[in-house]
């Protein structure tokens, strides 16, 4: 599979190979699907080069592609700037997205593809919030992110929130026992931790769809939409997450 990188003024591109077919009417033969620093393991998984080279977001890419039957190429965009390049046609698709992310009312939505939940976790019990606010825990959060939730229990500083730079650096520091809880995506936490020898508090629970560009006919967003639907249907997206777990990140860390 042949791949490819050309700078832009203000994003990468990396464009990799698929088959073509008539569906992509015209020259509109690659489908733009973004990408960018903020997408991380197991979503997006990069080699020593930061060129991505695995994630179950880049195999949902390659499945919509070849079902359109165009090229995929990936274009790096800010998070901040998603909406509005997708909306300015400057890339086509963003399958990790929920409408309360991103609430522009002249965005284009899929069907979900998957549920997921935020969650808790603790090297000890973990019964509620209430009880875990008595004990005044610290909590591995990521800068930036929002924990509804959470939000009041650390805005009264009955918990304690202890920000890191990523996902990966807060499991870290909670693997360390820096801190006595950690939040993430169940998504990060199968990948970054070992799971099952964890209490685990579910919070709350999203659904991740696809934002279309306008750029895409209206037929390319329907045959999207039935493609998605159907295998949403079947659990089929989920099931890629399988292929990316604590035991496989444990197997790829340095020795």
């Amino acid at each position: 599979m042949g791949r490819s990188i050309n700078l832009v003024p203000w994003c990468a591109v990396l464009c990799i190979s698929g088959p073509l077919t008539a569906i992509a009417a015209g020259s509109e033969l690659t489908l733009t699907a973004v990408y960018g620093d903020f997408v991380t393991p197991p979503a997006i998984i990069r080699d020593h080069d930061a060129t991505p080279t695995a994630g179950y977001l880049l195999d949902i890419y390659h499945e919509l592609s070849e079902q359109l039957g165009m090229s995929l190429q990936l274009k790096t965009i800010p998070r901040p700037e998603i909406a509005r390049a997708l909306l300015k046609s400057d890339a086509d698709i963003y399958c990790r997205a929920n409408p309360a992310w991103y609430p522009e009312p002249l965005l284009r939505w899929s069907p979900p593809l998957f549920a997921y939940s935020d969650v808790l976790l603790s090297h000890q019990p973990l019964e509620n919030l209430t009880k875990l606010a008595l004990q005044k825990a610290t909590v591995a959060t990521v800068t930036g992110y929002k924990y509804p939730q959470l939000e009041t229990f650390f805005r009264e500083d009955r918990l304690l929130r202890r920000d890191y730079l990523s996902p990966e650096a807060a499991a870290s520091a909670f693997l360390a026992e820096k801190t006595d809880t950690i939040v993430l995506s169940e998504i990060e936490a199968h990948y970054l931790l070992p799971v099952s020898k964890l209490a685990v508090l579910e919070l709350t629970l999203n659904q991740l769809h696809c934002i279309y560009s306008p750029r895409l006919k209206p037929l390319q967003r329907q045959l999207l939409d039935n493609y998605i639907s159907a295998r949403a249907s079947h659990g089929e997206f989920k099931a890629l997450l399988q292929k990316y777990g604590w035991q496989m990140s444990a197997e790829q860390a340095p020795k």
